[in-house]
């Protein structure tokens, strides 16, 4: 058993293409800076790819995205945990201080332990960094932008308010982005599998407008590159036919016969995700 959660040592690296294809409109908003890009008075934000100026699905919205669904099993579970890290941030900061100024990196490694929930000890918290990276998503091939006429409503009077244009991206138009999971246990990766599938179903959705009905998405692994730590030393994924436990909590996982399938690799992993939510209920 290790320290993972300790940011000392590397035990793991895994990087994971995903790709996300609009089953609906979709649209994050770019505020209310106005670009001569487009006359639409709600623009989408876009980023300078290649001299083009494309449409792109920003990392922190997708971090937050996982973070929240996250949250979300975790508590249908009966696990708790806390919201966005400040909970536990605010309990730690004191304590961590206290520690790293005397030096006393055993205490450390418990507080870190101990006080962390299971989601800010993988997404973060206050003073600690995050074990998952999630990167931009930018668009395969040429995006079509669409816009609608929008109507606001007064909700004393019931009235027209005004018009608005509002920009979007039509369904069928496919991302790719990545995410990085570091010294993330196996029941981490469980978690990102039921994440993908809550996703997938609907229930949590991309960007805004979403009680409208935008931002539906399908997202599916395409490639699961990395290196773990076995028999001692750093080997490459496709070398590696157990992932084994990192904690007690945790529980070895045979992956020798889908390493060349990206959905059924990361779907092997939750039965880690189970066994963490029976050992942790039970203790």
């Amino acid at each position: 058993m290790v320290d993972w959660h300790v940011h000392d040592k590397t035990y793991r690296m895994l990087d994971m293409d995903l790709e996300f294809q609009a089953k609906s409109p979709f649209r994050v908003g770019a505020g209310k800076a106005v670009s001569p890009i487009s006359p639409a008075s709600l623009q989408i934000l876009r980023i300078s790819m290649n001299d083009r100026s494309v449409p792109y699905i920003p990392g922190s919205s997708l971090k937050g995205l996982f973070r929240s669904c996250s949250e979300f099993i975790a508590k249908l579970k009966g696990l708790k945990v806390c919201m966005t890290g400040e909970e536990c941030g605010s309990q730690l900061s004191e304590q961590l201080k206290e520690v790293f100024k005397e030096r006393r990196f055993e205490d450390l490694k418990s507080l870190l332990k101990e006080k962390l929930c299971i989601i800010c000890k993988l997404y973060g918290a206050g003073g600690y960094a995050s074990h998952v990276a999630i990167h931009d998503a930018y668009p395969i091939g040429v995006v079509p932008i669409n816009v609608k006429v929008g109507i606001a409503i007064d909700r004393r009077s019931g009235s027209v308010k005004n018009l608005y244009t509002l920009e979007f991206v039509p369904p069928g138009v496919r991302f790719r982005g990545k995410l990085t999971l570091t010294n993330a246990p196996n029941y981490a990766l469980g978690l990102v599998s039921y994440v993908l599938e809550m996703v997938n179903a609907g229930i949590a959705r991309i960007g805004g407008f979403k009680s409208r009905g935008f931002g539906v998405f399908d997202v599916k692994p395409v490639k699961v590159e990395g290196y773990v730590l076995s028999d001692g030393s750093l080997r490459d994924l496709k070398e590696v036919e157990v992932f084994e436990a990192l904690d007690e909590y945790d529980v070895d996982v045979e992956v020798s016969d889908v390493k060349n399938d990206p959905l059924k690799f990361i779907s092997k992993f939750k039965v880690a995700w189970d066994n963490y939510v029976s050992k942790v209920s039970r203790s």
